[in-house]
């Protein structure tokens, strides 16, 4: 029994649409007793569905995608499979930079189905990526000591500044207490001044509007005589 595996992001779009069409071409070609599918995401929510762009799509072709649920792509999973297929470039590199034991069986979709550049292309892939470990072993052997320190400090300055603002807050809360009084008094005193409130009329209705202008206009006629009275 061979496995497949598809893999993009969030395993909600891309790589659940190529599982289910692949289990219907499998059906049509009688092999679904010898290559089985899967799919996962390099960054995926599990439990999440698909989208509903997605289920549409192949609701449209008679494939049910409902039940889908996001899975969050594992060493197991990379394990088990035989072949690995990504919906781009960019994720063929990232999933061979997270698992470089993979790179003879993780290929773009299209590249592996066109034949296009498997050979040459996975092989300059494999050594661009070996010259990259290569190159972090060194730095980290020359570097990593200085670095190592500085997120130390980093860690201890966190610490304080979150026993400041810890700090900070129960100040806060204490002022808060000490103020509870007047604040008391003070949300009286407004609820008592809330009858002079002109109501904001925004996102409603032409009507309200109306009220609004009548509410204005008589307010402004009272506020006026005031003045001119003094």
């Amino acid at each position: 029994m061979k496995r497949i595996l598809f893999v993009c992001t969030g395993n909600t779009c891309r790589s659940p649409m190529a599982e289910h069409l692949a289990r219907k071409v499998l059906h049509r070609m009688n092999l679904e007793d010898r290559i089985e599918v899967a799919s996962a995401g390099l960054s995926a929510l599990p439990g999440a569905p698909a989208s509903g762009e997605a289920r549409a799509v192949l609701a449209s072709k008679g494939i049910d995608l409902k039940g889908h649920r996001a899975v969050q792509l594992s060493p197991e999973q990379i394990r088990q499979a035989d072949l690995i297929f990504t919906m781009t470039a960019g994720q063929k590199r990232q999933l061979l930079e997270l698992y470089p034991e993979a790179r003879n069986k993780v290929f773009v979709l299209k590249e592996y189905g066109e034949q296009g550049l498997q050979s040459g292309h996975a092989s300059r892939l494999s050594e661009v990526l070996r010259r990259i470990e290569e190159k972090r072993i060194r730095f980290q052997a020359a570097h990593g000591k200085r670095i190592s320190r500085l997120e130390q400090e980093r860690a201890e300055i966190l610490k304080r500044l979150q026993e400041i603002e810890d700090e900070l807050v129960s100040w806060q809360d204490l002022l808060k207490e000490e103020l509870r009084p007047e604040a008391d008094e003070l949300r009286r005193l407004e609820e008592e001044m809330s009858g002079y409130d002109i109501p904001d009329p925004f996102g409603q209705s032409r009507e309200v509007y109306e009220e609004c202008a009548s509410e204005l206009a008589r307010a402004i006629e009272a506020a006026i005589r005031r003045l001119a009275e003094e």
